[in-house]
């Protein structure tokens, strides 16, 4: 089977699960609100009574919070230490969201309850979430042992340019780079994650290794799946950033606008969260045995 042929079989089970797309929208709206609510509040309380303040809540800039923090400094390491938690939450939660996402994704049937989810989610969570310590230091080693040597190759290749046009190529290089080398890892920790949730596994490293193996035979096939998968969010988000660049601001109808675009964006990326899984699914089925 083709990789445009698993694309498709992988594009139409994640439109047959496309209510989880609403349900994980759901929860970050209301994670998004739990950690920006205060912070805005905060914010408008400081600033909202003078003409500067107005400008400065329309578009958050480095300067003003450069002068914000220095005014402020007593309070800066709690805020610091706040954003820090609500990221380390933010992963747990992701983590977490993964199981409901898998799971799901592995149900016979086009409907899956909300109960179902939530059980998925529960489920794996401590499987994933020992995956998910497990990857942070591998990230750490590709980035470190293979990106920085490549990016320090690029940089002094480009110093030595007589114009500019070496080093945005150089840049784009090194950005194309990171990405990529990124992906990798991430596509090979999916497998891992279906394979602890297809073959009910609970030993993280066994299936880390019997995934390399699998990944590894079908190399090739499995990264041009998960390229178009990554080509699919990328036309998505080309597509909401012109629109976003055309909606004017400005007034509060547009602003709500703007607001209903960018949500609909969120949603839509959801939905590719979903489709990168469900390609991912599709040829494991399709070479490593049913799921669940």
């Amino acid at each position: 089977m083709s990789i445009f042929t698993l694309f498709i079989r992988g594009l139409k089970l994640a439109f047959s699960k496309r209510l989880m797309a609403l349900r994980l929208w759901t929860v970050h709206f209301i994670f998004s609100l739990l950690v920006i609510a205060p912070l805005a509040f905060a914010i408008h309380g400081q600033l909202a009574h003078s003409l500067t303040g107005t400008a400065v809540l329309k578009k958050l800039d480095v300067h003003w919070l450069t002068d914000l923090s220095i005014r402020y400094q007593q309070a800066t390491p709690l805020i610091l230490g706040l954003i820090l938690a609500a990221m380390l939450v933010f992963a747990v939660l992701t983590v977490f969201l993964n199981g409901g996402i898998i799971g799901g994704l592995g149900r016979s049937g086009a409907r899956t309850t909300l109960a179902d989810f939530f059980h998925d989610c529960g489920l794996y969570f401590w499987r994933f979430f020992r995956l998910f310590l497990l990857s942070l230091p591998v990230y750490l080693v590709i980035i470190g042992l293979l990106y920085r040597p490549l990016a320090g190759l690029l940089n002094a290749w480009s110093r030595r340019a007589a114009t500019e046009w070496p080093a945005l190529f150089a840049g784009s290089l090194r950005l194309l780079a990171l990405v990529l080398l990124l992906g990798l890892v991430s596509m090979l920790f999916d497998y891992v994650k279906i394979g602890l949730a297809t073959r009910g596994n609970r030993k993280v490293l066994k299936e880390t290794w019997l995934t390399l193996k699998f990944v590894s035979k079908r190399f090739f096939r499995a990264w041009g799946v998960y390229l178009l998968s990554g080509l699919a969010f990328v036309l998505l988000t080309l597509l909401y950033l012109e629109v976003a660049r055309l909606l004017p601001q400005g007034t509060p109808l547009l602003l709500v606008l703007v607001f209903s675009w960018q949500q609909l964006y969120i949603l839509g990326r959801q939905f590719s969260r979903i489709l990168f899984y469900a390609t991912e699914i599709e040829l494991y089925r399709e070479l490593g045995g049913e799921a669940k």
